[in-house]
């Protein structure tokens, strides 16, 4: 039988990890049912991208055509990165409907209003597919503005280092080009960080809150900022920050152990990260398919652990900020 747990008074930060686990733990073969689908469809789409790049834009992995850049291979590097780019947004979309899934199928089961089968849960967020498609393109928008502000001064520092380059100014060339790869590093760490922070609640409102996407938007900034008791602790970014880092490690950890096999295949065909060279260059189509399925599988296993971490949060953020516990405690 399903664990449930009611999370209706403020938790700790090592609560909200613990009980995030447990839950996760006591129902992973229905939500895993719920996200295998969605995990298949991710990988699809990046094994399509690959595909086609290979077809359209094959000198983007040509060591020979690198070797003699020309405005040809410029144009194949720009129409591979431009696949990546789509295949990852599309992913992201696949991603952020799963999590609206996902939080539907949890939510009821936290505060013990119900437990809704994985079909309640993908009818729920196909029905709500209009909001989560305008919140998701609201979404990428702000991050762009953001991702150039971040990464603009490691943009400037590489611009310089290349005319000083050109100069014959080696040595103040290879000092910018330290300095631009350290704020390329630092940019892309707080890139990934504030839109983790931003955006960590969106999938949790749209399941959970009757909004629109615009609406959304602004209560995922409400719910993720501001000070929800004293101290240091009491900060809501802090406490996200914190907790982000520790969830995401986690799974980054077992994302590697699972991913083990598909990196055993790639140094048994001496696959490398030069151009013609990579994993899916000189990997057969016979074993990178079965590779991906399995990592598919995988990810419909570890994937439901940040949702439930996510919608734990959200919880907790009304409970503490909007009494949640007393409105469900009168029936309001």
């Amino acid at each position: 039988m399903p664990l449930t747990l009611n999370p209706l008074r403020p938790l700790g930060l090592g609560e909200l990890i613990d009980r995030s686990v447990n839950f996760w733990r006591a129902n992973w073969k229905p939500l895993f049912w719920l996200l295998l689908g969605f995990q298949l469809v991710e990988g699809t789409l990046v094994a399509v991208s690959q595909a086609v790049t290979k077809v359209l834009f094959p000198l983007a992995s040509s060591q020979a055509a690198l070797k003699q850049p020309n405005a040809q291979v410029f144009t194949h590097m720009f129409g591979s990165l431009s696949l990546l780019m789509l295949a990852i947004l599309a992913s992201l979309f696949v991603a952020q409907v799963a999590g609206v899934a996902a939080t539907h199928f949890s939510y009821s089961r936290l505060i013990n209003q119900g437990q809704p089968n994985a079909s309640d849960s993908f009818r729920h967020a196909a029905a709500r597919l209009g909001t989560i498609t305008g919140a998701f393109f609201l979404s990428m928008a702000w991050s762009v503005l953001v991702m150039v502000l971040l990464l603009l001064p490691a943009g400037v520092l590489g611009g310089g280092a290349m005319a000083l380059g050109l100069n014959d100014q080696r040595a103040l060339a290879a000092v910018l080009g330290v300095l631009a790869a350290l704020a390329l590093i630092l940019g892309t760490i707080v890139l990934v960080l504030w839109f983790a922070i931003r955006f960590i609640l969106v999938s949790q409102i749209i399941a959970i809150e009757p909004l629109g996407a615009l609406a959304t938007f602004r209560r995922a900034d409400a719910l993720s900022s501001g000070r929800v008791s004293e101290g240091a602790g009491g900060l809501v970014k802090l406490r996200l920050t914190v907790l982000v880092t520790i969830v995401g490690t986690v799974l980054l950890i077992m994302s590697v152990v699972a991913s083990m096999p598909t990196l055993f295949a790639g140094a048994a065909f001496g696959a490398n990260f030069t151009p013609g060279n990579t994993l899916n260059d000189v990997v057969p189509l016979y074993v990178m398919i079965p590779l991906q399925l399995v990592q598919s599988v995988m990810g419909a296993v570890l994937a439901p652990l940040y949702i439930v971490f996510q919608t734990f949060f959200y919880t907790d953020m009304r409970v503490r900020r909007e009494g949640l516990d007393l409105e469900l405690a009168l029936g309001t």
